[in-house]
């Protein structure tokens, strides 16, 4: 029973799975690549920079939907030898999300406004993934989407050139005070059962500035805090008359580096705007994502087992590589009522090949295309007195195949890899 209950405690897969960064946030934003550190114009902007909500008149409500799905191929290239793949195809990726800008008045009128933007996950709030050192897992895409996010920010117009912002990102954290179990050999029981474990809040900040030098011409930039949700679980068995089995669970999940984005859209003519984003990412900060076990507390030393279970797991480091990457997006206002979108990305790995023992997580450089149309109409009902706006979106994400060249004495044989993702989006924006 105490084996048992220990193999339970050990095992049982900690199983964290939309990540604005990866799929966008909000249709506009997704059709045009994530290229919005200059052109956000909408709720979305308590993301991609907060800044553009100063000097906003009008509130900005907006409701989305968001559905993505990987088509993975992993294929061992090892004779007679198969890869493990429990977790190589992530499951599809659901979620909503709203978002709001509010400006205030009296003093403040068309200077100071405040953005909400939340996700919701589809069929939970927040999940945990950390696969065996041993099985591939697709690492951005298994662990960051599914989770939930919660974005607060503020904008203010120091002058009409000149806007700054700033907000906080929540995630949660998983801290486990306890969990303890009893076990009577004699009887074959479990005589006593506890467990203390709650989610703390984790907060992390962002800062943004947008300038309009000229007319046509508008600048933005925006930096966001590393961010990561951090787990740890003492558990104890104790086996009456014989002794106390102690372990910790550690490790950190949904890890998000800093991040610096900066670009600027034009208007080519009154109907055609392009915008251009550069994206710095910190990668080289990030922490293993393998759950981590060591042993803690006393433990058999009445049956001799102390230094046997003195056992700790083994730590690759992750040795990610800092990243620069790129967006491009464009719009084209065919009517008051009507306007097209489409964008690229190209998104650099920060992840090493995974040559060596120990480690299989995968992903590679991805390139990226985007198409999406947007259409406002009177409310038919008359209940709004101004134009609801509908705006859709398809992305398609496609990671350029890689190589993992293993030691034949590994336990995971050599293997290839690449994948295709395609999202679409909906969302439906109304001004007040």
């Amino acid at each position: 029973m105490g084996r048992g209950l220990l193999l339970t405690l050990l095992f049982v897969p900690l199983v964290a799975r939309a990540d604005f960064d990866l799929y966008g946030y909000g249709p506009r934003a997704a059709a045009m690549a994530g290229a919005m550190s200059a052109e956000v114009n909408d709720y979305t902007a308590v993301f991609y920079n907060p800044a553009q909500m100063g000097g906003r008149e009008d509130v900005n409500f907006g409701f989305q939907f968001q559905y993505a799905g990987m088509i993975s191929e992993v294929q061992s290239t090892t004779p007679g030898r198969d890869v493990r793949c429990e977790t190589c195809t992530p499951p599809p990726t659901v979620g909503t999300s709203v978002g709001l800008v509010l400006p205030l008045g009296g003093v403040v009128k068309n200077r100071l406004a405040f953005g909400l933007g939340v996700y919701l996950p589809g069929a939970v709030l927040l999940r945990l993934h950390a696969p065996s050192a041993d099985t591939p897992y697709w690492y951005r895409y298994q662990t960051n989407p599914e989770r939930l996010q919660l974005h607060l920010s503020a904008g203010v117009k120091i002058f009409d050139w000149l806007k700054v912002g700033a907000g906080i990102q929540v995630l949660a954290n998983l801290i486990g005070d306890s969990a303890n179990i009893g076990v009577d050999l004699f009887s074959k029981q479990v005589t006593t059962g506890e467990i203390n474990a709650y989610l703390g809040t984790r907060v992390s900040p962002v800062f943004s500035l947008h300038s309009q030098p000229i007319k046509r011409l508008r600048l933005g930039a925006t930096f966001r805090w590393a961010m990561q949700l951090d787990y740890r679980i003492p558990a104890t068995v104790d086996i009456e008359g014989i002794g106390i089995l102690g372990f910790v669970i550690s490790g950190t999940a949904h890890f998000t580096p800093h991040t610096l984005q900066f670009g600027a859209a034009f208007d080519v003519t009154e109907d055609f705007t392009v915008s251009l984003d550069g994206q710095y990412q910190a990668w080289h900060m990030a922490p293993t994502p393998y759950v981590g076990v060591a042993r803690s507390g006393p433990t058999l030393e009445g049956l001799g087992l102390g230094s046997a279970l003195d056992v700790r797991s083994a730590t690759q480091p992750a040795g990610f590589a800092d990243t620069f990457g790129g967006r491009l997006g464009a719009e084209y206002r065919i009517t008051e009522r009507f306007m097209v979108r489409a964008g690229g990305f190209y998104r650099p790995t920060p992840v090493p090949r995974q040559d060596t023992a120990g480690t299989n997580l995968l992903d590679s450089t991805t390139v990226g295309a985007s198409l999406g149309i947007g259409f406002n109409f009177p409310d038919p009902l008359e209940i709004f007195s101004r134009p609801i706006s509908i705006d859709v979106a398809g992305q398609a994400h496609f990671l350029l195949r890689r190589e993992a060249q293993k030691a034949s004495t590994d336990r995971t044989p050599s293997y290839s890899y690449a994948a295709n993702v395609i999202g679409v989006t909906a969302a439906i924006r109304y001004d007040f």
